[in-house]
């Protein structure tokens, strides 16, 4: 799918994913000094359409780079991108291991026999970047362990640490004048336990920091249209009853899925049933 640029406030645009190769959402938060990128995309070609949809709209030049984790498709982007660069303390030590390894097909699939990798991820490398013998990775030089603010001239962006059960370093940018947060993937699950999982004990609280802050409008990693926050609520009322009735009841899909025919204000159906699975899976000893 080709990538759409497009303005949602008066400091923030957005380039829209494309799940062809998983390209996730990157962002540019633009003020009198300078723009904000929010990740480094998944290839140089990914950073290059934004910059070049940044140059096409007169946008102020780039000045500053934020990484929100360190996965793959969010940090391969790096050698593009000439800028002082913002991650998590964990972002900076994960990608500087990632620096040290052979990123070429054989070495790729041998991580992914071993359980080290995930097959969806090595698939998605091979058609982003067919070769990889020269992947040059760009951990971040700027690391903080909770929050750092950043002042563009008119608008400021905190980026804040979350966590979560996607990864433990995920940063959201928050951008407090224009009512807007990028979440990346911090309440996706954690595709690296398999089966994927959640658990109430790192989501649930999570949840409730997004929707404590003063948002209007969030943009999560793959989502290919912006979240109002009442549709972020519902789904967090909806993911906070379906953990707590697993951890209620355990790893047992069938009883689960009966009480929740009962509770639910929705049909059993199966986004629910993934759901449920996801919160067994993060059970202790599932």
């Amino acid at each position: 799918m080709p990538h759409t640029f497009n303005r949602l406030t008066a400091h923030v645009h957005w380039l829209s994913p494309d799940g062809t190769t998983d390209r996730p959402v990157l962002g540019a938060i633009s003020g009198a000094h300078g723009t904000l990128i929010v990740d480094a995309g998944a290839s140089p070609a990914h950073a290059h359409a934004l910059q070049k949809a940044i140059t096409a709209a007169k946008l102020p030049a780039p000045r500053y780079l934020a990484l929100t984790h360190w996965h793959w498709d969010h940090v391969f982007g790096g050698a593009a991108w000439d800028l002082p660069t913002f991650g998590h303390v964990e972002t900076r030590r994960v990608m500087a291991h990632m620096a040290t390894l052979d990123w070429r097909d054989a070495a790729l699939d041998a991580r992914v026999a071993a359980g080290e990798e995930i097959a969806f991820c090595r698939d998605m490398m091979k058609l982003e970047l067919p070769q990889r013998h020269n992947l040059v990775l760009r951990p971040p030089d700027i690391i903080f362990a909770d929050q750092v603010t950043v002042d563009l001239g008119g608008v400021t962006c905190r980026l804040l640490h979350v966590g979560g059960d996607h990864a433990a370093d995920a940063v959201i940018v928050y951008i407090p004048e224009d009512g807007v947060a990028f979440l990346s993937d911090c309440y996706y699950q954690n595709l690296y336990h398999a089966p994927p999982c959640y658990t109430t004990a790192k989501l649930l609280p999570l949840l409730d920091r997004l929707l404590a802050l003063d948002v209007d409008l969030y943009l999560t990693g793959h989502g290919d249209a912006p979240l109002p926050r009442a549709e972020l609520a519902a789904e967090a009322t909806l993911l906070a009853q379906i953990g707590r009735t697993v951890d209620a009841i355990g790893a047992n899909r069938p009883a689960v899925l009966a009480a929740l025919a009962g509770e639910l204000a929705q049909p059993i159906d199966g986004e629910i049933i993934e759901l449920v699975d996801a919160f067994c899976a993060g059970l202790p000893f599932s």
